[in-house]
């Protein structure tokens, strides 16, 4: 545990790629448990990220192995399923001990769920998620799945193309259906691989006028008349029905700062921030479930929320130390062991 107090301590800034993301899930953490509308904010820069990582690690990894596509796509599965698996599983176990049962709950078939729960696909169309936050997990495994072809649509076609057509994809998707679809988040993830393309490395000082912005744009909505925006909740105003575009405009604002952190040092202690971040991501819909639960005064729910905002990161270690980490060892050793080796020079 030493290592994630030095790890916090030394990303308080948000500087580093691992400290950024387990802000971003932390935010998505409070998005739940209070009327702060930061949540889809937050999912936007990740999409953003995981646009950048996937296009580095296709370029200069998946693509040098055997089979490149199945090794990738094995890969992706294997990292996100373990962790997603057993959040499903503990949230079933939740329901079952609780006596949680509604219509929307028995409507879930069996197969179906715990196919979307390992596969991840199809996890936003279910009649009733589990484990809402996952919702965000289907549209990555659909970019996944067309990642490759993007990229190679970004080197064949250049940047401007495959960003107007992501553009019109976006467009077309909101204005015809309210389904939630990869189209409906495709431009995030290109900006994501345009900027890896590009090698875009923002300055310092682009990259903290970016932030400040961000965070000035956030206090300046908070403080004004228009705080409907970013206030959601159960008693949430007429205009957070436009937090979705609101959350859009501060992503592009935050992308900066997003992209700058990228290339900044990382060491192990930080990449467990990275790793932590995804799993206090799913870990959190638990406590969610256990704050509706509760039916008191105020002080009771507070309480709750306290508790909860200091168990689920240390659950979330436990099931990073002794549960992730020992699985994605073996995942990486997979794929290192797939890897093409050039030929010996005769």
């Amino acid at each position: 545990m030493a290592s994630v107090f030095a790890a916090l301590v030394r990303g308080a800034n948000l500087a580093s790629p691992g400290a950024f993301r387990l802000f971003l899930a932390m935010l998505v953490f409070v998005h739940h448990f209070s009327r702060l509308g930061l949540g889809t904010f937050a999912v936007m820069v990740f999409f953003v990220l995981s646009g950048f990582w996937l296009h580095r690690m296709w370029e200069n990894k998946y693509r040098n192995t055997r089979a490149a596509y199945f090794t990738y796509l094995v890969s992706r599965i294997w990292r996100l399923a373990p962790v997603m698996a057993l959040t499903s599983l503990m949230m079933i176990g939740m329901y079952e001990a609780f006596g949680i049962y509604t219509t929307e709950t028995e409507a879930l078939h069996p197969i179906w769920l715990a196919f979307s729960s390992i596969f991840l696909l199809g996890y936003a169309s279910l009649p009733f998620m589990p484990v809402g936050p996952a919702w965000s997990l289907d549209i990555e495994m659909r970019f996944y799945l067309v990642a490759p072809l993007i990229a190679a649509g970004l080197a064949r076609f250049g940047k401007t193309t495959i960003l107007v057509a992501a553009l019109l994809a976006t467009a077309v998707s909101l204005s015809l259906t309210t389904t939630t679809m990869l189209a409906n988040y495709i431009v995030f993830f290109v900006l994501g691989m345009m900027a890896s393309v590009a090698d875009w490395r923002p300055s310092q000082r682009l990259a903290n006028w970016s932030g400040m912005i961000a965070i000035a744009a956030v206090l300046t909505t908070a403080l004004s008349p228009f705080n409907e925006l970013l206030l959601g909740g159960a008693h949430r105003g007429a205009l957070f029905i436009y937090n979705p575009a609101y959350s859009a405009g501060l992503a592009l604002l935050a992308l900066p700062w997003a992209i700058a952190t990228v290339h900044r040092p990382s060491d192990p202690a930080d990449r467990m921030l990275a790793d932590l971040s995804y799993i206090i991501y799913l870990q959190h819909a638990i406590a969610i479930q256990v704050f509706k639960l509760v039916d008191g005064p105020f002080l009771a729910r507070l309480e709750v929320a306290a508790a909860s905002f200091v168990l689920v990161p240390i659950v979330s270690w436990l099931i990073w130390r002794y549960f992730d980490r020992p699985i994605n060892r073996r995942r990486d050793a997979w794929v290192k062991a797939r890897l093409k080796r050039a030929p010996l020079a005769s």
